[in-house]
């Protein structure tokens, strides 16, 4: 599961408030052994919802190759670009 995170600070003297960072954080399933597990699949209501499920399938598609590029680079320099 990928969750969005948006953290804002807040100017104590002027009560200003500003965005600070944002981040996708990624949580997995356990099961009772600590292994991942499968879990029920999102049930996507609105066109807003889809979209950003589309948004967060491209992240995940984009860390897995670049995990498979840094595996690749670390068994053979030939690999690296």
């Amino acid at each position: 599961m990928e969750v969005g995170v948006r953290v804002e600070s807040e100017n104590l003297l002027t009560g200003k408030v500003r965005h600070t960072v944002s981040a996708y954080m990624t949580f997995v399933a356990l099961d009772e052994q600590g292994r991942p597990t499968a879990i029920p699949p999102l049930i996507l209501e609105t066109p807003e919802e889809e979209r950003r499920n589309r948004e967060a399938q491209a992240r995940r598609e984009a860390r897995l190759r670049e995990k498979t590029k840094e595996k690749a680079c670390q068994l053979s320099a030939e690999n690296c670009d």
